[in-house]
């Protein structure tokens, strides 16, 4: 695992479902000092109501990362580039990762790899 940790929506409906894996994940990941980035799409993804206190309770702990005009044209060069069509938001997912150099906790590890693979660079991932 590298020095961050970006999670995707995989990650958050994990969180939300109680999963054992995501939260193992996420105290280790706060015992060492690291604050795990939501990218803002991810949260939209994801986000249903009030009454999801688990999903509350993982974000608490996460910084939410805002998409402006900048990180959105990033993310859409990467779906340019990408042989496969993963998504705006996966795109901004693996757009942040890349830039931050982070490691990617997600529910679709294909689509994470195939964008850092198309261009040119490597993601470590923790698949869900």
């Amino acid at each position: 695992m590298t020095g961050g940790l970006t999670y995707d929506s995989g990650a958050l409906i994990a969180a939300e479902r109680n999963q054992h894996r995501i939260w193992a994940i996420h105290i280790k990941a706060l015992v060492r000092g690291v604050t795990p980035v939501v990218p803002a799409g991810v949260l939209a993804e994801v986000y249903r109501s009030g009454s999801q206190v688990n999903l509350a309770r993982l974000l608490k702990a996460c910084a939410v990362e805002p998409l402006d005009a900048d990180k959105a044209r990033r993310a859409g060069a990467l779906l340019g580039l990408c042989s496969i069509s993963p998504g705006a938001v996966d795109a901004s997912v693996a757009e942040g990762a890349l830039r931050r150099g982070e490691t990617v906790v997600t529910g679709n590890a294909e689509h994470i790899r195939a964008l850092a693979d198309g261009a040119g660079r490597k993601l470590a991932v923790i698949p869900i």
